[in-house]
């Protein structure tokens, strides 16, 4: 049998109530880690949905992936912990750089220090963000979530691992296979490209203190946000021949907090199907 190292470790995931964050709560809690979960509900009216599409959505398309979002974190509890796992959650907007530490103090007092983060959370508008239609506001909140945040997370991370003299650590940024070159959303995909960099040059600099930091990279993953039409278009440019589903990225996340991935650290890991080789 292997030792993932995982039992009673605990795992701070952000983004966690739903789609990919989601699945990587229950991966992580049946490994046995202590899992806090941060998410932030919005509002459809934000990307310009119309709330009553929302609530009939019931295929796959933009009005049900935001229908998601507006749910709290509370069902996903209930059910890990139905499953024995250990889990809290707090809502919190992470543009917001005042709710980090509070962020690490709140997950410190429910499950004990934090050595796994896995930033998950990101922002990004549903209609084209291209340089023809892109604003100042757009670049900020994007950057604020997906790249500001990360950093300020992985910042505190350390700061609290090196005053507790801390010797294993793990980080795992979610970023995606079109982070070089994302047309029809610049803004996101500049956002994760510069995460991607943040975490080359992190790793570099945590690598004595027993940290690694990676970024894993999803290609089409099937949050709600497909739609059957979309899924079809995208299926050649697949090798693997299938959309990704939560899971393949949340195992991969997984992998790269294992003991087993210890001598793993800078990479960015596209998981993908081989979408965007």
């Amino acid at each position: 049998m292997i030792d993932t190292g995982l039992e009673d470790r605990v795992v701070l995931i952000t983004g966690g109530n739903h789609g990919i964050g989601a699945a990587t709560a229950r991966a992580f809690a049946v490994q046995g880690a202590r899992v806090f979960i941060t998410y932030l509900r919005l509002s459809p009216q934000d990307y310009g949905i119309d709330p009553e599409e929302v609530r009939r959505a019931r295929s796959p398309g933009l009005p049900l992936y935001h229908a998601t979002q507006t749910r709290s974190a509370d069902e996903l509890v209930l059910e890990v912990r139905k499953g024995g796992g250990r889990v809290e959650s707090w809502e919190t907007d992470l543009a917001d750089a005042a709710t980090i530490p509070a962020l690490f103090d709140r997950a410190e007092e429910m499950l004990g220090p934090v050595s796994v983060l896995v930033n998950n959370a990101a922002y990004c508008e549903t209609p084209p963000d291209t340089i023809f239609s892109t604003s100042e506001g757009s670049i900020d909140k994007h950057f604020a979530v997906n790249t500001r945040g990360v950093v300020l997370l992985m910042a505190e991370l350390v700061r609290r691992h090196e005053a507790r003299g801390g010797r294993w650590g793990r980080v795992i940024n979610v970023s995606t296979d079109a982070a070089q070159n994302f047309a029809s959303q610049i803004s996101y995909g500049a956002s994760k490209a510069a995460t991607e960099a943040f975490t080359r040059s992190v790793a570099t600099e945590v690598g004595p203190l027993g940290i690694t930091v990676n970024s894993v990279a999803p290609g089409p993953v099937q949050t709600g946000y497909i739609t059957r039409e979309s899924e079809v278009e995208l299926l050649p440019s697949i090798p693997l021949r299938r959309i990704g589903e939560p899971r393949d990225i949340a195992d991969a996340i997984v992998f790269l907090a294992l003991e087993q991935a210890r001598w793993i650290t800078g990479q960015v890991i596209k998981v993908s199907g081989g979408h965007a080789i």
